[in-house]
Formats: C-alpha cells, structure tokens, sequence
C-alpha cells in the first residue's frame, strides 16, 4: 500500500466573512495553489484573513488601513480585530510600516489575552515566534555592522601606519644612496 499526501485547494472564506471585514475589498476569485492541509472555513478567522489581505495591499493602500486601524482602535481600545491587525501591520514583511519592536509589544499583549481563540491564538503564537527571529536577526546584522565598522578603522589605522613606515623606509634608501655616492 502506498503512502501519499493528498492535497486540497485552499477553502476561501465565504462571502459572508468576507463582506463584515470592511477593508477586505479584493478578494481571490479562485485559487491556483494547494495547500496539504483543509483549512474549513470556521477555521480561518477574520484577522487572519485581514493580516492576509493587509499583506497584498500597496503601498497606499496599506496607510490607509494603518490609519483606518488606528482610528478604530482610539475609539475602542479593547478590539480584538483591530489589535491584531496593527500587529500585523508592524510585523508582517511586506508591510510599509514594519517595525518589530511595537510588532513585538503588541504580540506579546495578544498573546496574554485570554478572549482570544485557539486558532487566533495559534496565529499569535507563529507571528511572535517570526517576529522575535526577526528581531534576533537585526539585533545580530546591528552587531555585524559595528564589527565591520570596527574593524574598518583598524584597517585604515594600519593602512596610515603601513604608509607612514613605507616613507621612512623610502627616506632611509634615499640617505643610503648618498652615502654611497659619496
């Protein structure tokens, strides 16, 4: 008997999900791709589909859903929807506004609440788990930069040194060159 994976296209959420999230205006008519795991429908929840929609806006449009997202949140501070999409806002890659330590505070804040579900939770969890490689990864390209640039300067200081020491030993030929033609 043979083993095999079987694939499955990816399950869109329906129309009804999609039309109570006011900033998913364009959504993937069908889908190419297959994933090896069904994602039901009850299974993709609305800020997952938000970070995801978020994440194929340009440029323009991803400011307008940050200033969108920060409205919301300063008239109701408690939204689970929109906290999560400001978090992915600065954590996601291909955001505008990336910015993993505000990504960070606010993934570590989602990941305390306790009105979250498993799945949102689950997503929480993998987004944090991104962000703090991604932050271990500047942290460690920040400590590369100033090796470099340290060892930069050593480099020009030697290069000075070895400069200086080539004249000196020019001077001393040259001094050589006339005692000898004297």
């Amino acid at each position: 008997m043979a083993v095999g994976c079987a694939t499955q296209p990816t399950v869109l959420p329906s129309t009804d999900v999609m039309q109570s999230n006011e900033s998913a205006v364009n959504t993937i008519a069908n889908n190419s791709g297959i994933t090896l795991l069904p994602t039901p429908v009850e299974a993709v929840t609305l800020p997952i589909v938000a970070c995801d929609n978020y994440s194929k806006l340009d440029t323009n449009a991803q400011k307008k859903q940050l200033i969108e997202t920060q409205q919301a949140l300063a008239k109701n501070k408690q939204d689970l929807l929109h906290r999560i999409r400001l978090a992915c806002v600065y954590a996601l890659p291909s955001s505008y506004a990336k910015d993993a330590t505000k990504a960070h505070v606010l993934l570590q804040q989602l990941k305390d609440d306790e009105m979250l579900n498993n799945t949102d939770k689950a997503f929480i969890s993998h987004i944090y788990m991104f962000n703090n490689e991604n932050i271990k990864q500047q942290q460690k390209s920040r400590d590369d930069a100033r090796s470099l640039e340290s060892l930069t300067q050593k480099y020009e200081m030697l290069e000075k040194k070895y400069d200086a020491s080539e004249q000196k030993l020019i001077q001393l030929k040259n001094i050589e060159k006339k005692l000898n033609v004297r």
